[in-house]
């Protein structure tokens, strides 16, 4: 911290967000855990080297009342070291001559009003909150300095859920154990508890007992993400009784026997990173029979993932990479069969025209899938199950990474809890929810395993437990579809 302010200890941090605050990572995650001492440790954050009139810091939060609160609690610290609080939004000018500027993200668009401008540090608080990854990589690219004297560097605050979950887990968690510097990424995760925060302990001794401890009968999840900071599994997550190494498998293809279809969704959400985006998956329905009983079972071996390609380059490159030569049908987001702004013929019709003439004539026709969203939740939670061969109904094989990472971390949309957060990663879970539907799921009483059994009961489902007759076993051009 800068001399000027050395004079008057204001806040004296405890051990864990002394480490937080010394790090020189250019990305900062701090915290993980209900009462870690987050928001004391971003604002303190702020003030080293406010003594340079260069200074200039960004502070997001993302809704105006969130931060309302945090200027107000920021404010009981920097007006006694002589900042003034002015403006709308909010800024701290201090003596110096050095700013703090406070911003919300209220839409997708608030994001684009950072680009181009150079902020020495930035505070992101609550960074689970920002639902995509490109959103904060807009914010990251002004965090930057043109002064050799100003480091710039991003300190960020979290807990585990909300819409982001995934893609912090997958930046800062999963990557290197806390408190280990990811050297080649240049940032760190810095995880904290209230354990590690004994003012608050202090202060009020019976937070854990009143707040947390009763939430390990009722909540164990939430519990263990709000107790001791877990990121596997955490409150507000959809479907919870997703595992890997339960609905994973390693890369295998049903036989032709077995009818296969394609699924999709494009990005139609009026919101500007989606705009564009499109998802793609392939699946199989393979009859299956344990003990008498038969079922179904889906098996999702391949998947698109991207933007910034139009459809007929989309319907091309699905074309060339197909790993079989027909699909029954393909189930499509209804909004692609809309004529688009421009008069112009729909997405579907584009896409299978496209296909007609590589395949010279009718290749996939495509199905409108269902609006119906709280229908669509219900339907994944059966096929997630497990079946009566004590392996899930769906299996989802390894090389659908996109499929694998978004699914687990889907949240409920907080206006409807029996729903998905539609500013959540989802384009992936449409198009196979749209799929799904369009599929028989066999249920408990008549051979299959209710949703609601508990995995517990389930066992691991290694190959060698999947009747591998239904599966194309010889090697094939392509070492992708065969089983490994």
């Amino acid at each position: 911290m800068s001399s000027t302010y050395q004079k008057e200890v204001i806040w004296t941090p405890h051990p864990k967000q002394k480490e937080a605050l010394k790090r020189l990572e250019f990305e900062i995650l701090y915290g993980g855990a209900r009462g870690g001492g987050k928001t004391d440790a971003g604002i303190n954050w702020l003030i080293y080297d406010v003594d340079n009139p260069s200074l200039r810091a960004l502070i997001i939060r993302r809704n105006s009342d969130d931060l309302r609160d945090w200027v107000d609690r920021a404010n009981q610290i920097y007006s006694k070291l002589g900042a003034i609080r002015a403006g709308n939004p909010p800024e701290f000018r201090w003596p110096s001559g050095a700013v703090f500027r406070t911003g919300h993200l209220k839409d997708d668009q608030a994001y684009t009003k950072y680009i181009g401008h150079e902020y020495h540090r930035m505070l992101i608080e609550e960074l689970t909150q920002i639902p995509s990854e490109n959103n904060y990589l807009r914010l990251l690219s002004s965090c930057r300095s043109t002064n050799k004297e100003l480091k710039p560097q991003v300190f960020a605050t979290t807990n585990p859920g909300e819409t982001g979950h995934g893609w912090v887990k997958a930046r800062f968690i999963d990557p290197v154990p806390p408190g280990t510097p990811n050297k080649e990424m240049d940032r760190i995760f810095i995880q904290s508890t209230i354990d590690d925060n004994p003012s608050l302990m202090e202060a009020d001794p019976n937070y854990v007992s009143r707040i947390l401890d009763p939430l390990k009968e009722k909540d164990p999840d939430r519990y263990r993400a709000w107790r001791f900071g877990s990121w596997d599994i955490f409150a507000g997550q959809v479907f919870r009784e997703f595992r890997r190494d339960k609905h994973v498998v390693k890369r295998l293809l049903p036989k032709k026997k077995f009818p296969h279809f394609l699924w999709f969704d494009w990005g139609y959400s009026g919101r500007e990173s989606d705009e564009g985006a499109f998802a793609g998956l392939a699946g199989s329905l393979v009859s299956s029979k344990h003990n008498g009983l038969a079922f179904n079972r889906v098996v999702v071996y391949k998947e698109w993932y991207g933007k910034y390609l139009n459809p007929e380059e989309w319907a091309e490159k699905i074309y060339k990479e197909k790993p079989v030569k027909f699909y029954r049908y393909g189930v499509a987001d209804a909004a692609m069969f809309n004529t688009q702004t421009d008069g112009s013929i729909s997405i579907a019709d584009l896409m299978q025209n496209k296909w007609k003439k590589l395949n010279k004539g009718n290749w996939v026709t495509l199905r409108r899938g269902t609006r119906n969203r709280i229908a669509r939740v219900a339907t994944l939670h059966n096929w997630l199950s497990i079946a009566p061969d004590g392996m899930p109904y769906l299996i989802i094989t390894e090389n659908c990474n996109h499929l694998i990472r978004t699914i687990p971390g889907l949240v409920h949309d907080e206006h409807n809890i029996e729903d998905v957060d539609t500013d959540s990663e989802d384009h992936l879970y449409d198009c196979l929810t749209y799929g799904l539907s369009m599929v028989k799921f066999i249920p408990a009483h008549l051979g299959g395993v209710g949703p609601k059994q508990k995995m517990k009961e389930a066992t691991k489902p290694p190959l060698d437990k999947l009747d591998l007759k239904a599966f194309e076993t010889s090697p094939r051009k392509s070492r992708d579809w065969r089983v490994l």
